[in-house]
């Protein structure tokens, strides 16, 4: 009987739960609120810039803060969730997101509004590392990848629509009226983050130092820092073209508002990609995927900026670039999931997103500097080539924990 009885909690352990569901969905559903909260400020960075009279290398700084906010969650707050469980930090993350957002639909000059978009940055750096453990944590293991990479999704998911949104609204509200829209958004999650995430003890000794201290012992130390390039590559050139994507294709000859559907174009492919990424997981390993994805956003990129185009043929490589881009980036969470043991999950991401965010800072405002000195297109593109192909060779040399090797 005892053999029967653990034959079946195996069988039982390699199904999905209504609970694990759940909070899937919910962490889904969390990373859509970041991408809104995120990309809401490239779709009115040009209407904030003619509003305040600010050039491109104020909007650069402005793009930067909620990375340097991301770092900051990532790195410091994230790791708390290997301590003290997911449910807590999730829950502070949220009310960073939502207070911030609100507060910068009020925001009387660049400083403040500088300030309240870092708040917005360390909620989501929190929220993305405790929820790719949690996602992770909540699935059966066979299908963690899977469960990664949905998560993933939600963020051009809703970056989508909001781009949608945004394009209709923007002339009629005005950008404050935004800002508070997707800050109200983000409130109404408070309450099923609070009946969703479970109450749950993580295994493991040792407080938030020695957590840090194991991802540089023999066993981890080559898989972190091959994370940790792949994310500060990935970010590097993501966040360029997420920040400036709409300004690009008005650069590339489109009208504001068709620049605006050139960024929900872009993400739209970004969605599909991720999904498309999660997909393919249950069959290539994430680490021989992510490269393949990349080096074909790689040339999408150099076609976006070196040939003229007309506008649907625009729209169609933006969404191209998004398929790839996005879809083999966000590929690197299931890498990094996979790659370490629970006790230590949240500090890993955590950490990976914090040292991320350096470059996600470098990306966009290495990109206003050079729309500044009005370099080509081509040539602005072919500098972020060289940090695409780094983030395809580091997530190829990160290597899953040995225990779900299969």
């Amino acid at each position: 009987m005892t053999a029967i009885a653990n034959a079946r909690a195996g069988e039982a352990a390699t199904r999905w739960t209504l609970s694990g569901l759940a909070a899937v969905a919910l962490c889904f559903v969390i990373n859509m609120a970041d991408g809104i909260d995120v990309t809401i400020l490239s779709y009115i960075a040009p209407r904030l810039q003619a509003d305040w009279s600010i050039g491109s290398e104020v909007m650069g700084r402005l793009f930067s803060a909620g990375l340097l906010g991301m770092a900051i969650g990532g790195m410091l707050i994230a790791p708390q969730a290997d301590r003290i469980g997911r449910r807590p930090v999730i829950l502070a993350a949220l009310a960073c997101m939502s207070g911030g957002t609100i507060a910068s639909a009020y925001a009387p000059t660049v400083a403040v509004l500088f300030a309240m978009r870092v708040l917005v940055g360390i909620g989501i750096g929190t929220v993305l590392a405790a929820m790719a453990a949690l996602a992770a944590e909540s699935a059966p293991p066979h299908r963690r990848d899977l469960a990664v990479g949905i998560v993933q999704a939600g963020y051009p998911f809703a970056a989508i629509f909001s781009g949608l949104l945004v394009a209709w609204l923007l002339p009629v509200y005005g950008w404050r009226m935004m800002f508070l829209g997707a800050g109200l958004l983000t409130v109404i999650l408070l309450p099923a983050a609070w009946l969703i995430i479970p109450h749950r003890t993580i295994p493991g000794r040792g407080g938030s130092g020695r957590k840090l201290s194991m991802l540089f012992d023999a066993e981890f130390r080559g898989r972190t820092l091959a994370l940790w390039g792949a994310v500060f590559f990935g970010l590097m050139v993501l966040y360029f073209i997420v920040s400036w994507i709409p300004k690009l294709a008005i650069e590339a000859g489109l009208s504001e508002t068709d620049g605006i559907y050139a960024g929900a174009t872009y993400n739209f492919g970004a969605f599909a990609g991720t999904a498309l990424m999660s997909l393919l997981t249950v069959r290539v390993r994430p680490r021989v995927l992510v490269p393949v994805m990349l080096l074909g956003a790689g040339a999408a990129m150099l076609v976006f900026g070196g040939m003229t185009m007309p506008v649907a043929v625009t729209l169609l490589v933006a969404l191209l670039i998004g398929v790839l881009l996005q879809g083999g980036y966000n590929g690197v969470w299931p890498i990094a999931a996979s790659a370490y043991p629970e006790e230590i999950r949240a500090t890993a991401v955590g950490w990976a997103i914090g040292v991320g965010r350096a470059g996600a800072i470098i990306g966009p405002l290495m990109g206003g500097y050079l729309l500044a000195a009005h370099v080509s297109l081509f040539t602005l593109f072919l500098a972020y080539c060289a940090p695409l192909l780094a983030c395809a060779a580091c997530a190829a040399l990160v290597r899953r924990h040995s225990i779900e090797e299969h």
